[in-house]
């Protein structure tokens, strides 16, 4: 009769006045700042059934990479979940990504509509349609159905991608009501609030799983008293969302590393890397000390190669590729070398990439021949801008000296080199975006267009009550919103033709159709892209183009 009055909706007054300590924590119910409705209390009940599923949602946008898709900090938390007793079930609706399906374009689009050319194919083209990438919600729901699952940990790893991660959490919740649901990733971490708004979500975790994720659990089974005392947390309280206050990082001690199997071709294995954090930095259109803190640590090298040991060998004659998604691994050089060393004796015929981006500022010429000598084939570097007035209002500089060395030495050996451009930052021009272009054209370089967009907290957006009126999907690389004023949609969609232009003007393979592109772009100073009609392939113009951009850049052309 005593256990039985327990479960009942006065247990929470009960347990808050009276309980001692140890009946609580024996009892698994945690004390709680407020009266609780007999629902809540059932369903904090079923969580010390402990039957745990992580999901990494479907994703929705106009184009998806494999790196991008890699599902890294899933690891850290089904690792971590398992320490705790946790029987721990993975739903990730992208682990077998296809070509996307495709969804009608979002109202969030609306801006898109006179750009876009269904029919546009292509080098030079821009993305033509909206696509859903990885598993239907239904899909996810009957994968869903016989874990069973009583705790739920849902990643949204871009601020961007909310609105297919709160639709599946939603669908969740009608079909699990009595499932605890707890948000996380860099995108919840932006902007946890966001994610506390919609009905389904129960908590969120923000920041890193190392330092938050034990706690939490000690906090769900009844050891911790106070939701306060769980870093990173939020949840609702009387309707009112609440957050714990502090921020705890890790240390490079505590630094889970991960390294996972990703897509790639049928004659190569592909692994994706992550083994660092944070950013001493302060580049205003960088979100990663928001999530990782201002320190930059790295895991232990012993630990990442018990890591590699424990990975199925792919066939001696096989080719592989390890991709670095950290940031910020020149920092620490010896270290990095030293990971390499063993990634090789591991795999003695790989290759290594940095696909996320060299801070080209610190590879000296020793570096960059180290770094060649190792394996890399390939140097994706960071520029921004080349223009003074707009790095300064972005803390970063441009070292043109130091860019060339590091493009000398990169053809010297026949390494190839992408170098990034962010246009739309602010105080971006339709001269300063020309400059860049004009510039890395002249370079033997390949040109890599981003489109500058922000997320919550970033300097300029601190108020992330802006982002309650701004749907998540702009957020994005791909959405070419002109979040600042001096420059339009049609000068960011313009840019990032041009660059792809540029690019295929280097190309060694050029066909029929392409020639006459480039020769009519070059001869008119008008952009001109591709297009299918009934089967056959025709040059046209790109209707709505910056013609002053293009005339800039293709001036001397």
């Amino acid at each position: 009769q005593f256990y039985s009055y327990l479960q009942g909706p006065l247990a929470a007054i009960w347990v808050k006045r009276k309980a001692p300590v140890q009946c609580r924590r024996i009892l698994f119910l945690r004390p709680v700042p407020q009266l609780v409705s007999l629902s809540e209390m059932q369903n904090h009940q079923m969580i010390k059934d402990k039957r745990a599923v992580v999901i990494v949602p479907p994703l929705q946008d106009f184009y998806t990479t494999p790196h991008r898709i890699s599902s890294l900090g899933i690891e850290i938390v089904k690792k971590i979940l398992g320490n705790h007793g946790y029987p721990v079930s993975v739903l990730d609706c992208l682990e077998q990504v296809s070509p996307g399906s495709h969804l009608p374009l979002p109202s969030a689009f609306d801006y898109l509509k006179p750009y876009l050319l269904p029919d546009e194919t292509g080098r030079c083209s821009f993305f033509t349609r909206f696509r859903h990438f990885g598993e239907s919600f239904d899909e996810a729901l009957t994968r869903l159905e016989p874990m069973r699952p009583t705790l739920i940990f849902l990643s949204c790893f871009a601020f961007c991608y909310s609105t297919p991660s709160l639709e599946l959490a939603g669908r969740i919740k009608k079909r699990f009501p009595r499932t605890t649901i707890i948000a996380g990733g860099a995108g919840v971490s932006v902007f946890p609030e966001y994610f506390l708004r919609h009905r389904s979500i129960d908590y969120t975790l923000s920041g890193e799983a190392e330092v938050s994720l034990p706690p939490l659990l000690e906090y769900l089974s009844g050891m911790l008293d106070r939701p306060e005392a769980v870093p990173g947390f939020g949840w609702k309280e009387e309707g009112v969302v609440r957050f714990s206050t502090g921020k705890v990082s890790t240390t490079g001690d505590m630094l889970m590393p991960v390294i996972k199997k990703t897509p790639g071709r049928k004659d190569t294995f592909r692994y994706t890397a992550s083994v660092s954090r944070g950013c001493a930095a302060s580049c205003r259109f960088c979100s990663n000390r928001l999530t990782h803190g201002t320190t930059f640590r790295h895991c232990r090298a012993e630990l990442f190669e018990e890591m590699l040991a424990a990975l199925p060998g792919p066939p001696a004659e096989a080719k592989v590729q390890i991709n670095f998604e950290d940031d910020n691994l020149l920092c620490d050089m010896p270290f990095f070398l030293d990971l390499i060393d063993r990634c090789r004796k591991r795999f003695p015929n790989s290759s290594f990439f940095a696909e996320n981006g060299l801070d080209y500022r610190l590879l000296t010429p020793q570096r960059c021949a180290q770094l060649i000598t190792a394996g890399f084939r390939q140097f994706n570097i960071t520029v921004g801008s080349v223009v003074p007035e707009v790095l300064a209002s972005e803390n970063r500089r441009f070292d043109a000296e130091r860019y060339h060395r590091v493009l000398a030495l990169a053809a010297d050996a026949g390494i190839p080199v992408i170098s990034y451009l962010i246009c739309g930052l602010p105080g971006d021009t339709t001269p300063t975006i020309a400059e860049g272009l004009r510039f890395l054209r002249e370079r033997h370089s390949l040109i890599g267009m981003s489109m500058f967009y922000p997320v919550p907290g970033l300097p300029g957006f601190e108020d992330r009550s802006l982002f309650l009126h701004h749907p998540p999907q702009r957020c994005a690389g791909s959405s070419a919103y002109p979040w600042c004023d001096s420059v339009s949609t049609a000068t960011l969609l313009t840019a990032f033709r041009l660059a792809r232009f540029i690019n295929l003007t280097m190309s060694n393979r050029i066909n029929d159709e392409e020639r006459l592109l480039i020769e009519r772009t070059l001869q008119r100073k008008k952009i001109h892209t591709i297009v299918r009609e009934n089967r056959r392939k025709r040059v046209i113009e790109v209707p709505r183009q910056d013609a002053d951009l293009v005339e800039m850049v293709l001036e001397d052309g």
